[in-house]
């Protein structure tokens, strides 16, 4: 599932190639064909990223909200754009450029008041300008859930996925089956500075890159973009990678690098 980096530089990048422009929208499936003929020739204002979920607004108001989920993604065409395939949920096309959105779950026009409800129901995103960096601390303090699930938990905090989850807790050192209340206020702020440095790196790079300078000439060597996510054996001990489901998803620990076990406060 592409995560919250993935939806911000695909807002950044809508926003230098549509902001301010009047947009040919098409679709070639019936789902939202309706609504496409609807915007047709508007002019597209802004994209908006919060967490997963990318919003396109519109000068007249409209308001598109997009989820990817599993298999969603954005295609970038030079134009001529080639014919839109039969799995092009929306195309979205400038004389310079043309964008296809194929497979995601949610394509939608959504109200003023349906989209700030999406927006209040979400944790603070750490790629925003400034983030309520507390409101997730504080949330983190009072939940017993292992702190591997409420990292996935979009009430918490919003953008963080799987791989994320798995390469940040093992950067701080922090079990993924340890309570969220167990860790100290000081691994609870360094987890958050290095999830809002990873994915702002992972912006940057327009790709999930969570290795951190000091590890990146052994990660060279071996060819390895995870610490641990779907891989082996760990990259700093050598290790053996424990895999197990948390979340409805495969999470990735080095028990030798991330003791079960809580410092003493």
């Amino acid at each position: 599932m592409p995560e919250g980096n993935t939806i911000h530089r695909l807002a950044r990048a809508h926003n230098r190639d549509l902001a301010g422009r009047k947009v040919a929208v098409s679709a070639a499936q019936k789902r939202f064909a309706r609504e496409a003929r609807a915007l047709d020739g508007r002019v597209f204002d802004r994209a908006e990223a919060r967490g997963k979920h990318l919003f396109h607004h519109w000068r007249d108001g409209t308001i598109v909200h997009i989820h990817l989920g599993m298999f969603g993604d954005f295609y970038r065409r030079e134009t001529p754009p080639p014919p839109r395939r039969p799995t092009v949920r929306l195309r979205l096309a400038t004389p310079e450029v043309a964008w296809d959105l194929i497979g995601p779950p949610t394509c939608e026009v959504v109200t003023a008041a349906e989209h700030a409800a999406i927006l209040a129901r979400l944790g603070p995103d750490p790629l925003a300008p400034r983030p309520d960096a507390a409101r997730v601390l504080e949330r983190l303090r009072r939940t017993d859930v292992p702190i591997g699930h409420a990292l996935l938990d979009q009430r918490i905090v919003s953008g963080v996925g799987n791989i994320y989850r798995a390469e940040a807790l093992f950067v701080e050192g922090i079990h993924p089956l340890r309570p969220a209340s167990s860790l100290t206020e000081k691994e609870r702020e360094r987890l958050w500075q290095t999830i809002r440095r990873m994915l702002r790196r992972g912006v940057g790079q327009e790709r999930i890159s969570p290795i951190e300078p000091r590890d990146r000439i052994p990660a060279r060597r071996g060819r390895r973009r995870f610490y641990v996510y779907q891989q082996e054996e760990c990259l700093r001990c050598g290790g053996p990678i424990r895999e197990f489901p948390l979340s409805a998803r495969r999470m990735y620990a080095c028990e030798r690098c991330q003791p079960r076990t809580s410092p003493r406060r």
